[in-house]
């Protein structure tokens, strides 16, 4: 199994902890928050220890204990989304119970109260009991059922494109997207073998790369087979293809850039060198893109651009 490497810095849908606060200019009054202007740290830094609300949807793949809840403005979302090949939560927020209160599961939509905690800096993210990394959560926190008559026309909308199962589509197709990009940046990393002798792990080489993209039941051999991306667009377009027409954007550019990057590996657009890898003991061939920075800065443009349009929906 490839174990992916790769981070994405890019400001996201991602999730932010806190460091303790108790400054006396902070007030009682309660601040809408939302899953778009959650992507600004220092926005967050702003709220750091006030009371805060905002609306979602809350996973099943919630702790079952019900001492915290993934929220999310997604429906009918069963797992929380990360960036692709991170560990870091996309379009998802950490919310925990008041007093040990355990959380009901309900699946409709659901207003959220509680205190705001963000991280004392990106680089030190906090990480729960899954090894998910979030940079704040909302913690003390109670939640009320949202009746149907207060949901907007767009969240009737919005749900109707939640109900495609889309945005796993889509969140699938970037994971493909960012290995076609960055592939020499995945490795395979150390095992040990019946004889407990230790086989180095490996950075990916070109012929790995192909293996992993071209061979049925291989990880990625999806993405490059004719019609992938016009069946996302068509899924998409059978909803509402006008209110959804930045999306089918995102997605022929997200096409656009895997053609390229695919004619780069096929190419042999790349170089390699004999190098110590530290981690895993041994001296190895790195490989290295010709175009590979332009290519993961576009992947990270694009990639942007969807978490900001997902993170747009609110209700």
């Amino acid at each position: 199994m490839v174990k992916r490497l790769w981070v994405i810095f890019i400001a996201v849908i991602l999730m932010f902890s806190f460091s303790g606060c108790s400054s006396s200019d902070k007030t009682d009054a309660v601040s809408k928050l939302s899953f778009k202007a959650a992507s600004g740290y220092d926005y967050l830094k702003t709220l750091d220890g006030t009371q805060v609300t905002i609306s979602g949807y809350m996973a099943t793949s919630s702790p079952v204990d019900g001492s915290f809840m993934f929220l999310m403005n997604l429906p009918y979302q069963n797992c929380p989304f990360c960036i692709p090949n991170t560990s870091q939560l996309s379009n998802t927020m950490e919310v925990y119970a008041k007093n040990n209160d355990p959380f009901e599961y309900t699946n409709q939509a659901i207003a959220v109260v509680g205190t705001l905690k963000v991280a004392e800096s990106e680089d030190k993210p906090f990480t729960d009991m899954y090894g998910y990394e979030f940079n704040y959560k909302i913690v003390d926190a109670t939640y009320s059922i949202i009746q149907a008559d207060e949901l907007s026309k767009e969240m009737a909308l919005w749900q109707k494109i939640a109900e495609t199962d889309v945005v796993n589509d889509i969140y699938r197709m970037y994971d493909y997207l960012n290995f076609v990009c960055c592939w020499n940046t995945y490795f395979v990393n150390s095992a040990i073998d019946e004889n407990g002798k230790v086989i180095p792990g490996f950075y990916l080489y070109a012929a790995d790369a192909k293996r992993n993209i071209k061979t049925d039941g291989a990880q990625y051999n999806y993405g490059y087979k004719d019609g992938y991306f016009d069946g996302i667009v068509q899924k998409i377009e059978s909803v509402d293809p006008e209110a959804f027409s930045d999306l089918v954007a995102n997605v022929r550019g997200a096409e656009a850039l895997a053609q390229r990057a695919l004619s780069e590996l096929e190419n042999g657009n790349y170089t390699y060198e004999l190098k110590y890898l530290e981690q895993f003991k041994t001296e190895d061939y790195v490989y290295t893109l010709n175009a590979g920075e332009e290519l993961a800065s576009q992947m990270q443009t694009l990639y942007y651009a969807f978490s900001n349009w997902l993170g747009s929906w609110e209700m």
